[in-house]
């Protein structure tokens, strides 16, 4: 079965690009969609993402990271002439659904380029008095506004919200061009999942069908994330359509790279 990471980052740490690629190829991810959030979350940059593409076009989706508030419209233009197929975002200054960042959502719609934006409460590793954010603004229901006014612009939910999951598989369920992932530390909220299980916010009949495959951990953990999550399929006799459409088809239409899934 064909399975595309569409939630991973390439962290700021020697050989870390050649160690994704060899953990990729050993648990048969043919594809990632990568991108690098800086120095403040111990990643590499957009530029260093671009390089990593181009010498691995078959391998590496570029997925360009905007801080909302701080990038502009000319940068998602100039990522999109670069062959950067879609946009990360999170630690917005102001609520994702400020209007002030309708310019960057109209953009990325006139685009076709879905953004993956962070939701729940976020983790700055490497934290500074100068970067000033609030987990409220990334609220998961901040994306409905936008949902609505750009119905054409493809939303990934990360992490089902993290604390937030209700809100976050109800707007999945209710809005068609709003999907999600289940990503996240192996000890992290997935655990909580795991134990009350995530029938409890995917509760309608091909609710499944609405969710993309991705990790967003460090290259070593994959392996558990990946097991996990095809255990899980497993637990909810999940048919194998649906698997498809998960583990790679509805990322790849989201992009835009497959007719039909």
């Amino acid at each position: 079965m064909l399975i595309i990471d569409a939630h991973a980052h390439y962290l700021d740490e020697p050989h870390y690009l050649k160690n994704l690629l060899k953990t990729m190829e050993i648990n048969e991810i043919e594809k990632c969609c990568l991108s690098g959030l800086g120095e403040k979350f111990f990643c590499r940059n957009n530029s260093d993402v671009k390089r990593a593409f181009k010498m691995n076009p078959d391998k590496i989706i570029g997925s360009y990271y905007i801080q909302p508030g701080v990038s502009g419209i000319d940068e998602i233009q100039e990522a999109y002439n670069d062959g950067f197929k879609m946009l990360k975002v999170t630690i917005p200054t102001k609520p994702y659904n400020h209007k002030s960042f309708y310019p960057l959502w109209e953009m990325a719609e006139k685009l076709k380029m879905p953004i993956l934006f962070h939701t729940g409460i976020v983790t700055i590793p490497n934290p500074s008095k100068e970067i000033s954010y609030s987990s409220w603004d990334m609220h998961p229901m901040r994306l409905e506004p936008i949902a609505n006014n750009f119905n054409k612009l493809n939303i990934i939910i990360a992490h089902l919200g993290v604390h937030w999951n209700n809100e976050a598989a109800e707007l999945i369920r209710m809005r068609p061009n709003v999907y999600s992932d289940i990503t996240g530390e192996p000890d992290g909220w997935r655990v909580r999942a795991d134990r009350i299980g995530l029938r409890k916010w995917l509760w309608w009949e091909g609710a499944f069908k609405k969710l993309v495959f991705g990790t967003d951990v460090h290259y070593s953990k994959i392996p558990d994330n990946l097991n996990q999550d095809k255990n899980w399929l497993i637990q909810y006799n999940i048919d194998k359509t649906t698997q498809k459409l998960y583990f790679a088809n509805n990322i790849l239409n989201l992009l835009g790279m497959i007719e039909n899934g």
